[in-house]
């Protein structure tokens, strides 16, 4: 029933009481079922989270309604994806809404894959919760990360665009993504030009990321592509207006080794040489930076290829 509900077709109210229904049901129940009945009540909260921003910011002047993101009403956070909307892609008020509007929910365990290389009429995907990877498979079945994607990310506008996916993209962590579908997406794109110009902003901020991993991973030696990347995820985590350099980081040694096209044994190598050095600490799936000069030294990082247009990391 979830993957058909839209926020069109629900009141706040009633997405909340549906989510109070699945969860009472749930008390009476043990093991998978209960399990899944809590997660699509949970899933039924953020629609309502979603809902109410959209009711809030409908009668608001654009200059309000650019700055009210929407409350915690759920376990779900939506800054980053509300704010990526409108720093990143550049989206006006009522084309964010228009987007949400035409949105499905999908929550995603650890490794689940979200698309696959190869597919065609592929949805609009952004990334509201947990942290992705998008990967080429080589014809020995081998894998190559080639970006990692953050809460707020929009996964795929290069591959909605063409049409197709050219890369297949899946969770390092639990996520939660919003899908517009192709078919409603196109048509709304007739109607707010302001989603073409944010879809190629997007596109263009992607590129621009892809181009920089190009030159650390050919030009730099195995120390500085590892900083590289520990500042890129840092800055883009927006650790940069923390008090504490200290945040999430689920990424395995392995997986690491993939991205870097290093061994596992040479991964936990260069973190000992980080670690050592007092730059950063990366334990128990959390990442600390000791010292950020530091480390922006070591990997020669400059975070402008980051940049949007109001000067932040995108």
């Amino acid at each position: 029933m979830l993957h058909r509900l839209t926020l069109q077709t629900r009141s706040y109210g009633e997405l909340r009481q549906l989510a109070s229904e699945r969860r009472t049901l749930a008390s009476s129940k043990d093991g998978h079922l209960r399990g899944l009945l809590l997660n699509e009540a949970a899933l039924l909260d953020f629609y309502a989270t979603l809902r109410a921003w959209m009711d809030r910011t409908a009668t608001m002047p654009p200059e309000t309604a650019a700055a009210a993101l929407a409350p915690k009403l759920s376990a779900f956070d939506l800054t980053p994806l509300l704010a990526a909307l409108r720093r990143r892609m550049g989206l006006p008020v009522a084309e964010q809404q228009a987007l949400l509007s035409i949105s499905q929910l999908r929550n995603l365990a650890k490794g689940e894959i979200i698309v696959e290389e190869g597919e065609t009429s592929v949805p609009l995907l952004l990334l509201c919760s947990g942290v992705a990877r998008a990967t080429r498979t080589l014809e020995d079945g081998g894998q190559q990360i080639v970006s990692i994607c953050l809460p707020g990310d929009p996964l795929n506008p290069g591959d909605f665009v063409l049409d197709r996916a050219g890369i297949s993209i899946s969770t390092f962590s639990q996520a939660v993504v919003l899908s517009i579908p192709a078919a409603e997406l196109r048509p709304l794109l007739e109607l707010h030009p302001a989603i073409v110009r944010g879809l190629w902003r997007a596109t263009a901020w992607r590129a621009s990321v892809q181009r920089e991993w190009l030159i650390w991973l050919g030009r730099k030696p195995a120390e500085a592509r590892l900083a590289h990347l520990l500042c890129e995820i840092a800055c883009r985590s927006g650790s940069n207006h923390r008090e504490s350099d200290d945040f999430e980081f689920p990424l395995t040694q392995r997986e690491l080794g993939d991205i870097l096209g290093l061994s596992t044994v040479h991964v936990n190598r260069v973190l000992q040489q980080l670690r050592s050095s007092k730059l950063v600490d990366l334990s128990r799936g959390r990442l600390i930076i000791r010292d950020r000069a530091g480390l922006y030294q070591a990997a020669e990082f400059d975070p402008a290829y980051l940049a949007v247009p109001d000067g932040t990391c995108g």
